[in-house]
Parts: structure tokens; C-alpha cells; sequence
């Protein structure tokens, strides 16, 4: 069961990524339909076997079940203290006041539903990866499929880029002609994905580089036979892969995306150096670096810099949008501070707040915590993102003191992965993209498994000998 499991969720994220990105409703419609059935089958076999070990943690319940509060009809003194502005004008959105009087806090109930459903597709997928993933049993074809998926498309788009060459299989594209986009519309959510696979393949690198560190050592104090190891060139193998996939976001011209993602390459490289305390490895991580830049110029980097240098010229920020959606969301924020507009809710909300691009319809904020606040309030936006920084700082501890040398890899790469698309959603909407949300899901539930489920187990069993895995 946990091999089907395992393959689901690679074919399920494999399909929403090529199916660009899985905006579209049927496909995303499919996902949560196969996710569901997927965690159902998983659970009602352990059900019968009396050994339930699907577990959920409890801040993504609560979410859940806030959500489900804002469907529901509320006598209007619990609304009107809930949400003062929404029981002012109860005809927001096209909703007409029931005869009782009782309103729902969200403005569009049937909106909230289907996200929330969305939701729950993605809670299954995090429930799916953290039962699947077990660092004894060797190494993850679930995160060789993410890593396999990113170079395809990291190559996808440099031939799109280079070649011009612009389409999506047979779909001619219309936006970001001239921008590596892969299989997704937008450049910012492919510069997404590919902040998300990155650091899954530096700690591929760390973890082939511990190999070769320890055969090395070994062979030199003459306890270990003398010859060539595999892991070394596992190592450039994917040294190899890494400068794929940051040229793949460079030639995106994401410019959040290429700060992030040369972010996270420094901020893992540090923390892999407090844990392996190898010159060596700040040495190939300088080399790195220089090999991208000089494989960038050599192609051609005039048009990405141009980009940086749009940035400089007067009324740069106004006229590209996001400072004033980010003003106007701000106050839709104010007149729904506690429980939001409901989940789903902003392209309706937003239209009575909207000052800038009034000819467009504006159906995200691109930035992924403002839209979170507007929908679902403080209450929401300390029950999604809290836990999750939480489970970051877990992921850090745990990777500093872990001694298993696969399990402590594959949590350095959750870390970056976590990390990148936070500092991205700033900017940008990638949660609010399926595909890339799916993704996230996985990666914060392998990273669940792999900082507190398997560490919490070893805890309470008793001492086993290290295999160095």
C-alpha cells in the first residue's frame, strides 16, 4: 500500500505540473478526487489492520475547521462580532440576506467550499508523503520523481528560451513569450517549482559529498581499500543537474525567483558547512556559483539584466501594479481583520477596494500572505503560516543534530524547498497555484516525517545501531 501510495502521489504531481500547473478546473478537480481516494484506501487498510498510522497534526485541522465556520449561517450577533463589515453589507458578492436574518461570514459560500475542498487535497498530499517516506528503507522515489520533473522542465524551458521556440507542448503561448515558462503560463510559478526542486538536488550533492568525505577519510587512515568512489561522481552528477535548474530560473527572468533561489543556495551551503565543517565544500559551493554565472553569460544574460534594470526607472512601481494591490488589499485587510472574506473570496472582495488597473480583474494579490489575511483574517493566517514556520525551525534543530546521514540530507532540502517559496509568496501566488501547492504539501510532509515523525519514534523505542543512513 505504501508503494501505491507513493506512485499516486508522483503521478498526480507529475500530471498537475505538465497540465500547466494544474490551474485548469478539471485537472485540479481530478487531483483532489485521486488524493482523496488515495488517503482513503490508506486509511481504511490500516483500519482493518488496527494499525492507523495516518496521523494528523492538529494546526491543519483547525484550519480546516475554520474554515468550515465561515460556511456556515451564523446568527448575526455572532456575525456582527466576528466580522463587523460583513454583516454591514450582507449583499456582497450577489448574497441576499436569508429572512432569519442568519448570514454566513464568507462572502461567497460556494467559493469557500470548493478551495477549501482544494484544501483538503492538499492535507491529503501532505498526509501521503509523510506516511510514505521512511529513511530506513533507503532512498525516496517520490523525491527522485520532483527531482527528475525539475530537470525536465529547468530543460524545457532553456530551450524555450534559447530557441524561441515558445510553446507548451501544442499550445502556442500568448504571455511571457519571451521568458523561460516550461509547462506553466507564468514565469513566476515555473521560477516556483523550480525553487522547490533546487534544494532537493543540493542535498543530493551534500549527501554524495558526505559519502565520498567519509571513503576518503577512511581510505586515508588504511581502514578502507584504496580505489575510485561512486559517490563522488554522484556528486557532479548533480552539480551538473543543480546548474541546469538555476540557468532554467534565470532564463524565467523571474526576478524574485533568481534572488530566492540564490538565497537558498547560500543559506543551505552555510548551514551544510555548520554541520560537515569541510573547507572543501564552501570551495565547491564558491565554484558553483561561478560556473552558473559564466554558463549565463555565455548564453546570454542582457535580457535578464534588463529586467533588474527596469526596477530604476520612475514609476516603475506603479505602473507594474503590485505596490498598489498590495495598498488596496491592505484595506479590504482592515475592514475584515479577524475572520477575512472567506476562502477563495478575493476576486469578489477586491473589486469594491480596487484603485489600480480598474480595466483588469484583479483574482490574486501575488503575495501569498496578504491574500491569505484578506480571505481568512489573523485567525487564518496564524493557523497556515505559524505552524509552518514552527515545522521550519523543527526541520533546522532536527538537521543540526541528526545523525542518519540520508534522513539529515533529505531534511536540508525540505528546509531550502520551505524557505524559497515563503520568501517567493511575498512577491507572488504560488500557493495559489495547484501544482505548486501540491508540491509544497509533499515536501512540508516528508519534512514532517523526516524532523519530528521519525526522530519522535526513535525517542520512544529503544536504542538501535546507526547504519548510517
Amino acid at each position: 500500500m505504501n508503494k501505491f501510495a507513493e506512485i499516486t502521489l508522483a503521478l498526480v504531481i507529475v500530471g498537475a505540473t505538465l497540465a500547466f500547473g494544474g490551474v485548469q478546473p478539471i485537472t485540479y478537480s481530478l487531483m483532489e478526487a485521486v488524493l482523496f481516494f488515495a488517503a482513503l484506501l490508506v486509511l481504511v487498510k490500516q483500519t482493518w489492520q488496527a494499525d492507523v498510522r495516518l496521523r494528523l497534526p492538529v494546526w491543519p485541522v483547525l484550519f480546516a475547521l475554520f474554515v468550515a465556520l465561515q460556511v456556515v449561517p451564523l446568527p448575526p450577533g455572532i456575525v456582527g462580532t466576528l466580522s463587523p463589515a460583513r454583516l454591514m453589507d450582507t449583499k456582497i458578492g450577489g448574497l441576499e440576506p436569508a429572512h432569519t436574518g442568519w448570514t454566513t461570514i464568507s462572502i461567497y459560500p460556494h467559493a469557500t467550499v470548493l478551495t477549501g475542498m482544494r484544501f483538503l487535497a492538499y492535507l491529503s498530499a501532505f498526509l501521503l508523503a509523510a506516511h510514505v517516506f521512511d529513511s530506513r528503507k533507503g532512498k525516496s522515489t517520490l523525491l527522485r520523481v520532483l527531482i527528475v520533473l525539475g530537470c525536465f522542465e529547468a530543460a524545457y524551458g532553456i530551450v524555450q528560451y534559447t530557441t524561441g521556440w515558445q510553446k507548451i507542448f501544442t499550445y502556442i503561448k500568448k504571455y511571457d513569450v519571451e521568458e523561460a515558462t516550461g509547462t506553466y503560463i507564468n514565469r513566476n510559478h515555473f521560477a516556483g517549482l523550480l525553487e522547490m526542486v533546487l534544494p532537493l538536488v543540493l542535498a543530493s550533492i551534500f549527501y554524495s559529498f558526505q559519502a565520498w568525505s567519509s571513503r576518503r577519510h577512511i581510505t586515508y587512515t588504511g581502514r578502507y581499500p584504496t580505489g575510485r568512489s561512486p559517490a563522488g561522481y554522484q556528486a557532479l552528477f548533480y552539480l551538473f543537474l543543480l546548474v541546469l535548474m538555476v540557468v532554467g530560473v534565470i532564463f524565467s527572468r523571474s526576478r524574485m525567483g533568481i534572488l530566492v533561489t540564490m538565497f537558498s543556495i547560500v543559506f543551505l551551503a552555510v548551514l551544510a558547512q555548520l554541520k560537515l565543517r569541510r573547507r572543501v565544500w564552501m570551495l565547491g559551493s564558491f565554484l558553483f556559483l561561478v560556473c552558473v554565472l559564466g554558463y549565463g553569460l555565455w548564453i546570454g544574460l542582457n535580457p535578464v539584466l534588463a529586467r533588474f534594470d527596469a526596477v530604476r526607472d520612475p514609476g516603475y512601481l506603479q505602473m507594474e501594479g503590485r505596490v498598489a494591490i498590495w495598498k488596496d488589499a491592505i484595506r479590504l485587510i482592515r475592514d475584515y481583520p479577524l475572520t477575512g472574506t472567506g476562502l477563495g473570496t478575493f476576486g469578489i472582495a477586491f473589486r469594491r477596494y480596487q484603485t489600480a488597473l480598474v480595466s483588469s480583474l484583479v483574482d490574486h494579490t501575488h503575495n501569498d500572505f496578504l491574500e491569505v489575511a484578506s480571505e481568512t483574517g489573523l485567525v487564518g493566517v496564524l493557523l497556515l503560516f505559524l505552524p509552518i514556520l514552527y515545522l521550519l525551525g523543527k526541520m533546522v534543530i532536527s538537521f543540526l543534530s541528526d545523525a542518519r546521514g540520508y534522513r539529515r540530507a533529505v531534511t536540508l532540502g525540505c528546509i531550502g524547498s520551505t524557505v524559497g517559496l515563503l520568501l517567493h509568496g511575498i512577491t507572488d501566488f504560488n500557493l495559489q497555484i495547484p501544482a505548486n501547492a501540491l508540491i509544497f504539501s509533499v515536501i512540508l510532509g516528508t519534512g514532517y516525517k523526516a524532523a519530528c515523525g521519525e526522530r519522535r519514534e526513535e525517542n520512544t523505542s529503544a536504542p538501535r545501531s546507526s547504519d548510517g543512513r
